[in-house]
This record gives C-alpha cells, structure tokens and sequence, in this order.
C-alpha cells in the first residue's frame, strides 16, 4: 500500500450493494454452483449468445433453473420471466463448467444447446439472471406487479446465484444485489465473475477474451497500487490498459447519480492531492471513475478506488470498479488548475483530462445548437464567423477556420440523457423564460471538470458560472431611413400539411416529406410566432423563403391551393385589420421542390404593377441522380409601384432568391465539396447567381430598379457573392453593415446566407439597411417544435418573436416620393 493511505474511516464504500431491489429468497450455501460468464450481446449477427455456470465436477444440476426477468412485452413493466431454461438431467463436466449456449454458437462448443429459439436474452434493458432451485413458474409470469423493487411472489426454493445487468438508458428495476454496468451507457454484452467481483469483458467476441468453459483467464489478481498520471500517462491513452489498479486522491467533481440536474455521468472524478503530483506537465492528474452503482462520495471526500484503467471512447477511467473506499477528506485539495483559450492544438487538453480547470477570462456562448438535446453550449474567446465570411475561400478561410476551432470549448451539463428536464442555465440555474440567454452574451468565472465525451474535450460545470447579459434581445429593428421597407425572411419551412412522419404528400409531387409543423399544436405554435415575427419587422413588402410549396387545389390535397401562403395573409390580417396584408398571387412557374419563394405586401404602402414571375432555368430545376427534389427553388419576381401622394411612383421590383444548400452533395454533377470552406455544390450556386443576373438584367428593362433579397447559402467572400457583384450588384449588406454583419449561426459560427443585392438603377433609392437579430442569437429550444421535449420544455414558449427560424430578417429602406417612415 501507498504510505499516503491513511486509516479507514467507518465508512466502507463497496460497489454492489443495492439492498432495496434485492430479492427476499436467501441464496443457498454449500453447493458451490455460481453463473460464471455471459454474452447477451455481440457485434454483427446476434448469435453467440451464452452462459456459463461454474461448480464441482459431476454435480448434478438436477432441479436447477436458469432465469432472467425484465419487462417482458413492456406493456407489463418491471419483474416479468423473459427466459426460462430447465437444466434438469445435466451435471457439470469434469473440468467443472457447464456451457449453454444457442444453436449458432460459434465460441466453442456447449453442454446444452437451446432449441430454434434460442437464449434470446434481452440486451437493450437491464436486466436479472438467476439460477434458482425449485423452480415452479413460467415464462411471462410478473413477479412484480405493482413495480416497486420488491418481488410479490417467488416461483422457486431459493436462489442459487443472481447478477443483473444494467445500462443508463434502460429504466427496468433489477432484483439482484449484484450489479455489473453500464459500459459506458450501454448493458454490458459480456460480463465474467473474478474473485474481486464481476467484470465487463469486450462488446466484440473476436477479441479472444470470451472463455466458454474455461477459467475467465483474463480476471486479474491483486491490484497495483499507482498514481493517478501514472494511469494517464504523458500520451493521448493510458500506458496501463486493462491494468487492475488502485489509485487514491480527492473528488473535485461528483455526478455519480440523480440530483437538480437529472441522470448523471454516472461516476465522479478525482484527483490527486497537490504533495502526490508529479513533475512531468503533461500527465494529467485527474481521472474519471466510472462507478454508477456506488452509494454516494462528496467532493472533497478522499477515495481509495480499485478497477480497471482503460480507455473508455477516448477518454481514459478507471472502470470495472471493484470497491471504492473513503479514507479521509481533504477539501482544501479541491483546487482548480487555471487554463485557458485559445490553445495550440487540441491535443493540449489532454494533460488537464479529468482534472478541475477554471477559466480565468470572458467567454461568449457561440454555439447552442445541441442545447436543448443534450445541454450543450460551445464558448469561444470572442464570437466567431466562418471562415468564407471573412477571408477568400482556400488557405485563407481555412485558416480562419482552424484558428476558431483552437479558441473554443463544449460546456456540457454533467449528464448523459437526452433532452434532460429541467434545462440548465449555464449559471446553474433552472432555465426558464425569464432566465434565458443568447448567442453573445457571455461568461466568466467557467469551472469544471475537463472531460472527454463524443469526440470533444469539454466541461462538465461543478457550480454555475457568472452570466453577463451582453446581447440582449432587440425589441424592433435598428432605426433605418426611407418611406418604403423590404424585407427578407427564410420562415423555416411553414407548411399547412402536417408532417406525420409516415405519408410523404408534400410537394407539387405529392411524393415529398412535408417539413413543417407535426401536429396542430405545433402548427399554431409556429404561426403565432411568424405573425409576430413579420408583424415585428414592420417592413411594406415582405420577400419569403421555405415556405410550402402547395399548388394543388382543394379536391386533390384536402387543402386549398396556396393554403400556406393564404394562411399567413389570413393570420396577419386577424391581427393588424382585414386587408392590411395581400399575396402577390400564383407565379408562371413552380419547379418540383417541396418550398418555395414567395412575396406577401401591404397593399396601403405598394401596388403590384404586373404579374409575379418566376425564373425556370435548368440551373434551379435539374437534379442531382437519384435525388428527389430538384437543386434550387426558382427566383420570383414582382415588381410595384409605391402608393404616393407626392413625387415618383416609379416602378421597381423585388426579387426573391433561395440558392442551392451547402449541406447535400452535388458530386454527381461534377460539383464536390472542394475543402475550400464553401461547403457542397458551390459550382452549383454559381450557375444560379449567373442565371440571375440574366433574370435581373431581362427585369431591369421595364423597371427602375431591381433589389434581390433572399437565402443565398453563401457567406461573404464565395464565389456566388463575387459572381453577383462582378456583374455590378451592390452587396448592400457589406455596404451598411459592415464585415461584423450576420444573419445565421452554424456551428458557433457567424455569417449572412441572407442578404440584398441592388442594381445600379435602384441603388439611387436604397436609404438603409439592417438585419433584425431575433433567431440566429435565440436558443432552438424556445422555438414551436415540440419534437423530444419533455412537457416543461414544452412550456418554454412564447408567441413572440424570437425564434421562429434559424434565420435572422434583413430589412432594406427604400426612400420614394413623399415622408421617410
């Protein structure tokens, strides 16, 4: 033993006492028949199915049943029989084993072998196996019929062995007091028993440590006792993998279990005291200890911990854990080490691997995409933009690129679940309605844990950092002059047919995924929310993007044609007066995409001078092979005259625009992502900003003017943006916003997809412009959809503005004859 060990204190900590769901039978004695190992999961075809029980040679296993209880159908909840197999007229072999095995077993070969339906364990729930004697029950019998932890009835004589298997998903109550996983969060697929208790064998039986009918081999023996870095070693992995050890330090971060926050990491992580740490900077002195079934240790608490040091998907623990043991306390020990951003390379986070780190500097919130899935938000030493936003496409924006990816960092939540209840404030609060934040505000004082999950180094928060509220949200546009306003919007797919899931009955094809809302509820969620959106930019003349593209008639889809567009107008005009609001009407020309561009006006400030038309090109309707949506949505023009007492009411015209996505591929045109930072299809967005400027140039004859507005998916510096301003369009948000201008946030990354391009001709009217940051700066889980949530997030609504979209507004001042607005 270490000579830092000091005396036990009276309390002993060993893993696997779970005294409340224990069963009431008694185990019996004397015989010596034990389960040994079992596989009830594997890598490809599910048929190695195992397991193994160890006794005296010759015993006879007469009156002997193997068990396992779990949920059954489900419908019937915890303690119900899944498997029963009578192992009547065997004995165990001469070499003291006795194998049962499915008919597909290829590990070796078995005493007994199952009939056509095999073991079929259940891998996915926790799960009890059992060897009981006496056994008078049957298959789909629940022996728990009220769900509280403690069998009602007890089909045998008593039980010979038990051990339950277990996972942080599954919710299944367990009846065993000896509790082998998770791995990682999963059931373990294989498990052996050791003479330090049970221990989780590799998920993949090609791995050779799989022992059916033979000595669990690969058990170890007595535990070396070592230090935490020696466990971490200077490298990315441990130098001990697979090593039975036993290290000793103080717990500077615990999320073993349920708390505030919800289901844990299910572990704690330690590190050693200061007088144990060695010289070499770049082993860590942290570790993380993966222990869900221990009763519970306190930061500050010092812990003797004896398990298995591996590598659990990056990140290096001790797992396998066999006791864990409080030998003092030492909260003075909990000391942070100070770190900061931006480093050199990621690999720089290893030597903090499980250690308590605190920033001592502001960090913006960036990123919060995964917020609300998984409690994720991504900090950064200033706000960010994509690398295409600022600098050429190639070397340049990848330098960009490469440099954030070193001035950031993933503060999680401390938990593994999924859309967990309540959401966490990164100031440790509960966050609600009143304790929100945006994209831009920021933090100081961050302190956690450093840990590595998912492919990311990241901090898991030991208390709540200090929130600055530095972007507060906008309550109407920037000021901008001029008498008539346009205004651009990508609404985020309004649809009026609900996308179920199953029918795909959206598009002029009937035959598309509908996009929108899934239910009603979602559907007036989302309404409300783009009424008071497009209320909110007070613009005369509103240019829209994804929204349905429906032009069947009543008798065909259930809907009358244009329903989307009409019911927005509808909606507009319930709250600011009937007739306030008007649609410019049915284009020439809809290609086969499932959303469109499309126009909606206040007939009080402008009047349509002609038909809307729509560009049909090649460059917006061909497809991509063995796509099912052609590769853009058509431009659609509209040209007005504004409504004037005085003065000119020249025409000009508004043209709508929604390029190609960077996100599908396009290679089978002869269009690959090039890694020059301008994503996929860029060749594709090209030929549709050539194509428009042709468009703009035919529009141009018979107006004063041409403004484009739309969704580009191109940042500032690509090649569509360089294309429409060599053919002589005036980039008008470069022009008045500057390079700090954004509409769009992707991957902790700003940047404007949406922008207004103005011909030589109109560029004598533009008076202004701004964009209205009311969605790319809100987080995704204050928007309409209520897919995953649990009900309190659900409550997280408002129909208000904010977060109707991912996209941010943009609003062009035009000054005509008569008063500025």
């Amino acid at each position: 033993m270490r000579a830092k060990i000091r005396a036990c204190l009276p309390l002993a900590i060993v893993l696997g006492l779970m005294a409340a769901t224990a069963p009431t039978q008694v185990m019996a004695a004397g015989d010596g028949v034990t389960i040994n190992e079992i596989r009830v999961d594997q890598t490809g075809t599910d048929n190695d199915e195992y397991f193994e029980l160890s006794g005296p040679a010759g015993q006879s296993l007469d009156g002997y049943t193997y068990l396992v209880i779990g949920d059954g159908s489900a419908a019937l909840g915890s303690g119900v029989i899944e498997a029963v197999v009578s192992l009547g007229g065997q004995t165990i072999a001469s070499d003291g084993f006795f194998l049962v095995s499915e008919t597909t077993f290829t590990l070796g070969t078995a005493d007994l072998v199952v009939g056509a339906t095999g073991l079929n364990f259940e891998n996915s729930d926790n799960v009890t196996h059992l060897l009981v004697q006496g056994f008078s029950g049957a298959t789909g019998n629940d022996l728990d019929t009220n769900d509280d932890g403690a069998l009602d009835s007890a089909p045998w004589a008593s039980i010979v062995d038990s051990v339950a298997l277990v996972g942080t998903a599954a919710s299944e109550l367990v009846y065993s007091s000896t509790v082998v996983g998770p791995d990682g969060t999963f059931v373990p697929g294989h498990v052996y028993d050791c003479a330090d208790g049970w221990l989780i064998g590799p998920f993949d039986p090609t791995v050779g440590d799989d022992t059916p009918g033979a000595d669990n081999s690969v058990c170890p023996a007595t535990p070396d006792d070592v230090f935490i870095h020696e466990v971490q070693g200077p490298g990315a992995s441990t130098p001990l993998p697979g090593a039975f050890v036993r290290v000793e330090g103080v717990v500077v971060g615990d999320f073993q279990g349920d708390s505030f926050a919800g289901a844990q990491l299910g572990g704690f992580f330690m590190q050693e005291e200061p007088a144990d740490h060695d010289a070499d900077p770049n082993t860590s002195e942290g570790v993380f200890v993966s222990a869900p079934s221990a009763p519970e240790v306190a930061v500050g608490d010092v812990v003797s911990v004896t398990g298995v040091a591996a590598e659990a998907s990056g990140k290096t623990q001790i797992g396998n854990v066999t006791e864990v043991v409080i030998v003092g306390s030492d909260p003075d020990s909990v000391l942070a080490t100070p770190v900061s951003l931006a480093v050199t390379a990621q690999s720089d986070w290893e030597k903090y691997e499980g250690m308590l780190v605190s920033f001592d500097q502001d960090l913006y919130i960036s990123e919060y995409f995964n917020f609300d899935r998984f409690g994720e938000i991504v900090l950064t030493t200033d706000r960010q933009y994509q690398g295409t936003q600022v600098a050429a496409p190639g070397a340049p924006a990848n330098a960009v690129a490469a440099a954030n990816a070193l001035a950031r960092i993933t503060l999680d939540d401390g938990r593994n679940s999924s859309n967990p209840d309540p959401a966490i404030h990164p100031n440790g609060d509960e966050f609600t309605l009143t304790n929100t934040f945006r994209g831009g505000d920021v933090l100081q004082d961050v302190t956690g844990v450093l840990d590595f999950a998912f492919g990311l180094y990241r901090i898991q928060p030991t208390g709540g950092a200090t929130y600055i509220n530095a972007n507060p949200r906008p309550t109407a546009p920037d000021p901008i002059a001029g008498n008539t306003r346009v205004a651009s919007f990508n609404v985020l797919n309004f649809f009026t047919h609900l996308d179920d899931g199953v029918n795909d009955i959206c598009g002029p094809t009937q035959n598309l995924e509908c996009r929108g809302a899934d239910n009603a509820e979602e559907l007036q969620r989302q309404l409300d929310k783009l009424v008071a959106g497009i209320i909110a930019i007070d613009a005369d003349i509103v240019g829209v993007q994804e929204i349905e593209n429906d032009i069947h008639p009543v008798e065909v889809d259930g809907n009358r044609a244009h329903d989307p567009v009409l019911t927005l107008v509808d909606a507009l005009n319930a709250v600011q007066g009937a007739g306030t609001w008007a649609w410019v009407g049915e284009a020439d020309h809809y290609n086969d995409y499932p959303v469109r561009n499309d126009i909606i006006y206040k007939p009080a400030s402008v009047q349509l001078d002609g038909d809307p038309i729509a560009l049909a090109d090649e460059a917006f309707d061909r497809f991509v092979p063995g796509a099912t949506e052609p590769v853009g949505r058509p431009p659609l023009a509209q040209t007005f005259r504004p409504v004037t007492h005085q003065g000119s009411s020249q025409p000009f015209t508004v043209v709508v625009n929604h390029f190609k996505s960077k996100g599908s591929s396009c290679a089978a045109l002869g269009d690959p992502n090039l890694g020059d930072g301008q994503g996929e299809c860029n060749l594709t967005r090209v030929a549709q900003a050539e194509v428009l400027l042709d468009f703009i140039d035919f529009l141009d004859d018979s107006s004063s003017g041409v403004l484009a507005i739309g969704d580009l998916n191109s940042y500032a510096m690509e090649d569509p943006i360089s294309t429409l301003k060599a053919g002589r369009l005036t980039d008008l948000v470069q022009r008045y916003e500057g390079p700090g201008a954004y509409s769009y946030v992707f991957d902790g990354q700003l940047g404007n997809l949406d922008t207004a391009f103005a011909t030589r001709s109109m560029l004598n009217r533009v008076a202004g412009l701004t964009m209205f940051h009311i969605n790319a700066d809100e987080p995704d889980i204050l928007d309409y959809d209520t897919s995953f949530k649990l009900p309190p997030q659900d409550a997280l609504y408002e129909s208000l503005p904010y977060r109707v979209s991912d996209h941010d507004p943009v609003i062009v001042g035009l000054s005509f004859g008569g008063p500025n607005k």
